[in-house]
């Protein structure tokens, strides 16, 4: 049997499927779309000896990076000690399954705003402790976007001309690591960045959001942030669309009663915003990208006690976006706002400011 041709588990994690999703819609969907930073940065950090062989791994992280570490540090024979917040059983169950450390710090401030920061401080107290751990900093490396380069250039191969990328954001490396790459090749490229209701990573929101999104915002959404990431270059950004929880919901329901793909809301964020923009432009090439699949969703938005529970709220939709004149002005329904590629200080007129 010949065996050298056939990608391992990671490299096969490591590739993304191209999928039609209409005559000017094309998704990349990924099972584990943070593997690809995380295999990169910690590959980076042995060749460089930043990490030596047998080393400890320790990030902030409770959703997709975490999980993409952990599966890294299996195939390296790495350990991995994570500094996390609230996140589903499931998840937990599978980091500490994969031999990592799972450390919960407690939001102290209660509510929404501190969760990230708590972590990251805690971190920062772990390493002054032993100086030989390895922190990729997800939110700061600049490998992390440099991580997507070349599967731009394999998606830019595939589809030729590419008009719009449509991505949701979370740490920011995704969204600019494609756009960058993608743009090489053509400079007119749209970047449409989708956030959620409660995120600060293009400004503060009025605080107006539906009751779903402040439920999902820690268990259930890979996208948004309560701090702004250095690794989101605002400045790569030409619009930007806020999603409600519901509509994410109701999309990723909508893509796989249409075309049998299981996504979870981060996902279905994008789909809402990527239909909507193929739909009312047909002249542009539309991708979007589908950073994960649903396994840590099905006992929430794939089932029906939980879904039930929730029919009130989830029967509310949105057919389109609504235009806003400001970041500030978000609430809780699906708004956009034409960025303009500009940075965060030009559009808010101040720099970013995390939540208190």
């Amino acid at each position: 049997m010949i065996l050298d041709a056939i990608p391992t588990a990671l490299d096969a994690l490591c590739r993304p499927e191209l999928v039609r999703l209409g005559e000017n819609l094309a998704a990349a969907r990924f099972e584990l779309m943070k593997i690809v930073p995380a295999r990169y940065i910690l590959e980076d950090a042995l060749r460089t000896g930043k990490l030596g062989k047998g080393g400890t791994v320790v990030e902030s992280s409770s959703g997709t990076f975490a999980l993409g570490l952990a599966l890294c540090c299996v195939h390296l024979g790495l350990h991995l000690h994570l500094v996390t917040g609230p996140m589903e059983a499931s998840l937990h169950w599978r980091l500490e399954h994969l031999g990592a450390t799972v450390e919960l710090v407690p939001d102290a401030g209660g509510g929404l705003g501190g969760i990230q920061q708590a972590r990251l401080n805690r971190l920062e107290e772990l390493i002054k402790d032993n100086p030989d751990l390895f922190w990729p900093r997800q939110y700061t490396n600049p490998l992390h976007p440099a991580s997507y380069a070349s599967l731009a250039r394999s998606f830019a191969r595939s589809l030729g001309r590419v008009d719009v990328l449509v991505a949701s954001v979370g740490t920011g490396g995704s969204i600019c690591g494609i756009g960058r790459e993608l743009r090489v090749s053509n400079p007119a490229l749209e970047v449409v960045a989708v956030d959620h209701n409660l995120s600060v990573l293009f400004g503060p929101t009025t605080g107006r959001v539906r009751p779903l999104c402040e439920e999902c915002y820690v268990p259930l959404l890979g996208m948004g942030s309560d701090i702004v990431i250095p690794n989101l270059d605002h400045c790569e950004c030409d619009e930007v669309h806020w999603v409600p929880v519901a509509k994410m919901i109701r999309a990723a329901h909508e893509l796989h009663r249409t075309h049998g793909l299981l996504v979870g809301p981060t996902a279905g964020a994008a789909y809402a915003v990527a239909e909507w923009l193929a739909r009312t432009r047909p002249e542009a090439s539309v991708l979007v990208v589908f950073p994960d699949g649903a396994l840590r969703y099905l006992k929430t938005v794939f089932d029906r006690e939980w879904l039930d529970a929730r029919s009130r709220e989830l029967s509310v939709d949105w057919t389109e976006p609504q235009a806003v004149a400001s970041p500030t002005a978000v609430g809780g329904d699906w708004e956009r706002y034409r960025w303009r590629r500009r940075s965060y200080a030009e559009v808010l007129g101040h720099p970013p400011v995390s939540r208190s």
